[in-house]
Parts: C-alpha cells; sequence; structure tokens
C-alpha cells in the first residue's frame, strides 16, 4: 500500500514538473533579429549589438522570458507568421504588412543612403537620378520594398555586407544602406566608401509579432517601451551608438 502511495507522489511531481516547464517555454517569446552591425551582431555565442540591448531593457520591463535567435530577416518572418509567441525586429512598418503582425515600435530611426564605389562617384541630386542604375540591397529589407515599389532596379542579397564586394566588382552601381549600418560594415570589410552619394528616405523600424500574440503580453511590451522613450533611455542608447532620435 505504501509502494502505491509513493508511486503516485513520485507520479504526481513529475507532472506537475513537466506542466511547469511546458508552462514557461510556451510563455517565453522568441525575438529573431539578423546581423545587422552595428545593431545586431552574433559572434559565436555573444549577442551584441544595440538592438540586443533594447530587446533586454524591453523584456526586462515588460517582465517577460524571451530568446534571441538570430536568422537571415526573410526566415525571421515566415517563423513569425506561424507561431504565436515569436516576433522579429528591426522591421520597416508598411501599409502591405501592417495587418500581418501586432507592432511595438518604433525600435530605430533610420536614415538611408546612396553608396557608390570608392573608384567611382555618381553624383545624384534626387533619387530619380538612380532610375537608371542598379541598386543592391538585402532580402526582406523595407528599403527593398521600398524602391521595388518604384520600379527602381534593385538587386538582394542575404546579407547587406555582401554588396560592399558587388560594388567593388562592378556588379552593382549604387548601395542603398543604413547610414550607422553602413559605416560599420565599410569597417568590418576595411573599405571607405566615403559619404553617400544621396541621403534619400527616413524610415521608423519596429518589432513584428505573430497577430495571435496575447494581447495582455503585446500591451506590457507596448507600455514598456513607451517607458522607455519617456525616462530618456532610448535617447542614451541611441547616442551611444551615434544615432539620433
Amino acid at each position: 500500500m505504501l509502494g502505491k502511495k509513493l508511486a503516485y507522489l513520485l507520479l504526481c511531481v513529475w507532472y506537475l514538473s513537466i506542466n511547469a516547464v511546458t508552462s514557461v517555454s510556451a510563455s517565453e517569446i522568441t525575438v529573431y533579429t539578423y546581423q545587422h552591425v552595428p545593431f545586431a551582431e552574433q559572434t559565436d555565442a555573444h549577442h551584441q549589438g544595440m538592438i540586443i540591448d533594447i530587446i533586454d531593457e524591453l523584456f526586462t520591463r515588460a517582465n517577460m522570458e524571451y530568446k534571441v535567435i538570430f536568422n537571415p530577416l526573410k526566415r525571421g518572418l515566415t517563423m513569425t507568421a506561424r507561431d504565436q509567441n515569436v516576433c522579429v525586429l528591426p522591421i520597416v512598418r508598411t501599409q502591405q504588412i501592417e495587418s500581418e503582425y501586432r507592432w511595438v515600435g518604433p525600435i530605430l530611426i533610420s536614415r538611408y543612403g546612396l553608396f557608390s564605389a570608392k573608384s567611382k562617384s555618381i553624383p545624384l541630386v534626387t533619387l530619380q537620378d538612380a532610375k537608371h542604375l542598379s541598386i543592391g540591397t538585402y532580402l526582406g529589407s523595407g528599403i527593398s520594398e521600398y524602391l521595388d515599389s518604384f520600379r527602381y532596379q534593385v538587386q538582394l542579397t542575404n546579407e547587406d555586407g555582401l554588396n560592399i564586394k558587388k560594388l567593388d566588382r562592378g556588379r552593382i552601381d549604387l548601395w542603398a544602406a543604413e547610414l550607422i549600418s553602413a559605416k560599420a560594415l565599410m569597417t568590418q570589410s576595411k573599405t571607405q566608401l566615403g559619404e553617400p552619394e544621396l541621403i534619400f528616405h527616413t524610415s521608423l523600424r519596429a518589432m513584428a509579432c505573430n497577430e495571435a500574440l496575447d494581447v495582455s503580453k503585446h500591451q506590457a511590451l507596448v507600455n514598456a517601451l513607451n517607458e522607455m522613450y519617456q525616462d530618456g533611455f532610448m535617447a542614451k542608447i541611441n547616442l551611444a551608438y551615434g544615432a539620433s532620435l
């Protein structure tokens, strides 16, 4: 009889422990981002950058468990559309995808320029002047969709840094890039392209979450981000990374 009671007790303990693990796993938010220096960078098992710092502060204030996974942006968007407790950032919030996600933002305010090869100057007065030129950017980026919507000749790569090599080899005429990221990628590749031929666009980038994300979780993240703006955290971190609000 005692043996049966002990067995029953052990079974109950096991069941409760499994439920606890499942509950923690189910409540954890998976956040996808992508290699995007200096905003997000993965070196071995270490994550660093402005986005990583913002994510940590955001989820800490919202009192929510999370994990960060690095993947190409296109895959991050696909995974976010599939699973409930998944988000991806930074994403340009456009009319085409506005209704497909729950949004937390803005996370980044970004300015974009057109860079030419260091051996070749291409004077531009307006964006229209680049209409006949090939422009490199990367898969899933809002700026690629922006340019494509106006029928510019856009060439895509999986990683933005590859466009510096394509410029150097004459495979594209211009590189459309976020200004701070472009400087970091130039330093990383030991190639200096100088100032952009034209600064042509400013965008707000946000965190996109699955549209079925629990309403209370979404609101907690929105409230936390609002606090981060109000108490000066966002201004300080932008200043630290050479950006501005």
